[in-house]
């Protein structure tokens, strides 16, 4: 762990929940924690202060300079007397690589603030917390060093109880970098060539201050397993600090929630395994373990994304509360079994689409507003899976995907690595360090339904094979309940060789008809994989069309066939409508190619936007701008679970007045052996508007019975014809949370 100094007990706390990764015995079980070392700021023993919990925000005004000769540490741009005003004003989370005089800079750079922390805290403990700061963070508050963070996507936090001081103005100074190394996740791999996403340096994701009692609940893991039968088993391990200098005995207590009511379903009163008293050593930890058994539980699903709410509060011996946390959770089962994925004990096939955290406007420092925007518009494209992309992801898209139904494989950045990288002990525990840090920041997700260790790295090399097994024990051992693979582009030529052996599933990159040979390849080579491991499901982690991408590499564009290859010739290179052309075109063919293999799972295509590259590649069904592209519209009918069938009605001309019953069959897609998306289909709806212009005449809903997949069905909708034209009939087909997956327009005139 020398790659993080944290100081602290938080600090000390996280490692030891990192480390630990064992589950539940009992209802009840205490479990001690490392003693952590009294450190000078908080030696003095002060009365436990009895609080609200506060998270104090340190998002927004900045000041930011470059430092490309490094002196900063140097000059003290550290202290709390240096005067920053000529250092530029920026809006933090931020980047520096959207600002255009820095666009393109790799180096050493600063962030500065000052902040007040409310003068009612004095002795409160006190956390400093960072969501993500890329690349090598280091990080100082009133002149005070606390440590450094490395690693550009996860959250890290600081101890600074009795450096912070309440009622006054505090200073903090970050300084980091965004240089490219070998020795760094993601990692240069060999000039000029590195991970092919933009080096975005910068204060990227949130700030905060947290204020709560000395004696707090650092942190929850919740485990919810379905029987399938009609009741839940709820494991709660909590860990509880103290980082006062006496002794603590407290009283833990649970209530399940439902977190779209806010009412609780399951407390104490119902089952006292939601309860216990611990007693907590000086400057120390305990993690208790609450277990329950929650009957008729509301199960999670893509399309009723139904959730819980923990609320934890612990007290003092006078029963005087000390600190109470709300956690989010959701109870669902997967399972991998003969080939095949499982939700909730149904055998589904599902689809998705990656994305890049990037955006024209803020880079990698996106804000809520781009990041929903895009997701809604990614579930208007019908996806329900992903691999996000190649580095853990910001809470709110988490959040997003727990709320609207996507199942997620975060990834932690080891992109490409080599054989050597791997080999070298210092990258594997670095790889190590992120694969922790993103496990303990995205547990209690239901939308997390497994881990990705990595993408395309040398995975058939010894130290390849050796990488994973390490990586894949670790993460079992932090979890034991989520499948774990990696992303691999090596699985066309003799999969045996590779280290998906070793995975509970393959992740396959998969580009024929461009990059890796001839269309035809693509059969083969997924028969070849299911006959090398028949009982593994198969998911397709990226497939989609690079229209330069034979230029670096050849072959040349005249030796290609368009029965063979997708491709644009070099007169077309620049035209984005030819691009798109084969882009529709892939879709459409791969995934009938993938149809017709039951153990293909999941389908995920590289990419949704185009972003930032070095390598200049655009692989998106929008622009950067977020223009829809001809793909867009192919892909979300080819992901689309049901499908419009004829639509018909009881007149062939339409006369003012006249009453019309217009009969529209649907079509869920299947049967499951021989279509991807295949899932059943329970509360979708079928909307219907008539409109003339943009003015809506009439309209309604009709309730769409449960198909399973490849079943039909057939509604009826009367309206009457207006007294003027033209008018437009509309027609939708509405998920349970409400995104549309597909949508049939019908215009008339009299």
């Amino acid at each position: 762990m020398k790659r993080i100094e944290f100081l602290g007990l938080p600090s000390l706390l996280l490692l030891a929940w990192l480390m630990e990764g064992c589950m539940a015995v009992s209802k009840t079980e205490i479990r001690e924690e490392p003693t952590a070392q009294v450190t000078q700021a908080t030696a003095t023993p002060i009365p436990i202060l009895q609080i609200e919990p506060q998270r104090i925000d340190l998002n927004g005004d900045w000041r930011f300079r470059v430092d490309p000769g490094d002196e900063g540490e140097n000059e003290g741009w550290y202290d709390v007397a240096f005067d920053d005003a000529n250092w530029s004003e920026v809006m933090v989370p931020h980047t520096w690589g959207v600002m255009p005089q820095h666009a393109d800079y790799e180096g050493v750079a600063w962030y500065r603030r000052s902040f007040t922390v409310p003068a009612e805290l004095q002795g409160a403990h006190l956390r400093l917390q960072f969501d993500a700061v890329f690349y090598l963070a280091r990080v100082w508050l009133n002149g005070e060093y606390l440590g450094q963070h490395e690693g550009g996507y996860t959250p890290f936090e600081f101890d600074v109880s009795g450096i912070a001081e309440p009622g006054a103005e505090n200073v903090i100074a970050v300084q980091m970098d965004n240089l490219r190394a070998n020795d760094r996740i993601p990692a240069t791999l060999s000039p000029p060539w590195s991970f092919d996403w933009w080096n975005y340096g910068g204060i990227v994701r949130d700030v905060h201050l947290s204020a709560t009692s000395q004696v707090f609940i650092d942190r929850q893991r919740i485990v919810a397993e379905p029987d399938l039968v009609g009741s839940a088993t709820i494991t709660a391990t909590t860990t509880i600090g103290n980082a006062s200098s006496f002794e603590q005995s407290v009283h833990v207590k649970a209530a399940i929630h439902d977190e779209s009511t806010g009412s609780p379903v399951w407390t104490s009163k119902d089952d006292p395994g939601l309860e216990a008293t611990i007693t907590i050593p000086a400057q120390a930890s305990r993690e208790v373990v609450l277990k329950t058994t929650l009957p008729s539980p509301r199960l999670w699903h893509f399309d009723h994304p139904n959730l819980y709410r923990l609320v934890t509060e612990i007290k003092d011996e006078t029963g005087d509360s000390l600190h109470h946390t709300e956690e989010t959770f959701g109870i669902r089962k997967i399972e991998i079994k003969d080939a095949h994925l499982y939700l909730n004990g149904e055998w589904v096939r599902l689809v998705g689409l990656t994305r890049h955290a990037d955006s024209p406007q803020h880079g990698l420092a996106e804000t809520e507003t781009i990041m929903a925007a895009d997701y809604d518009d990614l579930k208007r494209l019908n996806m329900v899976f992903s691999r996000p992309v190649h580095y853990p992801q910001h809470e709110f898209i988490l959040d997003y995907c727990d709320r609207n139904g996507i199942l997620l494989i975060p990834e932690v950045p080891a992109w490409q690595l080599t054989a050597a990288q791997m080999a070298d002990p210092h990258m594997l525990e670095l790889a190590q360090q992120q694969l922790r840090e993103m496990i303990a920041a995205n547990f209690n997700h239901p939308s997390v339904w497994a881990w990705s260790v990595g993408n395309e790295f040398d995975s058939t090399s010894t130290a390849g094979h050796e990488y994973v097994r390490e990586m894949i024990g670790l993460a079992k051992s932090l979890d034991p309940t989520r499948p774990v693979g990696f992303a691999s582009n090596r699985l066309n030529i003799r999969p045996q060789d590779d280290a998906t052996d070793l995975a509970d599933f393959v992740l396959m990159n998969q580009y024929f008809g461009t990059w890796v040979g001839p269309k035809e390849g693509l059969g083969r080579a997924l028969d070849w994989i299911h006959s090398t491991w028949p009982d593994k499901v198969v998911i397709i982690s990226e497939y989609g069309f690079e229209p330069s991408w034979n230029r670096p590499w050849g072959p040349s564009t005249s030796s290609l066939d368009h029965d063979r290859y997708y491709y644009v010739t070099d007169e077309e290179l620049d035209d984005p409508v030819a691009a798109d052309r084969e882009r529709q075109k892939l879709i459409r063919e791969q995934l009938a190619i993938m149809r017709e293999r039951d153990f293909v799972g999941g389908a995920i295509f590289w990419c949704y936007q185009d972003y930032r590259t070095p390598s200049g590649f655009e692989m998106g069904v929008v622009d950067a701008q977020r223009q829809h592209l001809g793909a867009y519209n192919v892909l979300r009918e080819e992901y689309s679970p049901a499908l419009f069938g004829a639509v018909t009605h009881n007149v062939a001309e339409f006369q003012p007045g006249q009453e019309v019953t217009t009969e529209v069959a649907i079509r869920s897609r299947g049967p499951i052996e021989m279509e991807i998306p295949a899932y059943t289909l329970e509360g979708y709806t079928l909307h219907w508007e008539l409109l003339e212009g943009k003015l809506l005449l009439t309209g309604g809903d009709l309730e769409i019975p449960t198909l399973q997949p490849g079943e039909s069905w057939r509604g009826s909708l009367i309206w009457t014809v207006p007294a003027k034209g033209p008018f437009t009939l509309t027609l939708q087909i509405a998920r349970p949370t409400g995104f549309v997956c597909l949508e049939y327009e019908e215009g008339f005139s009299q």
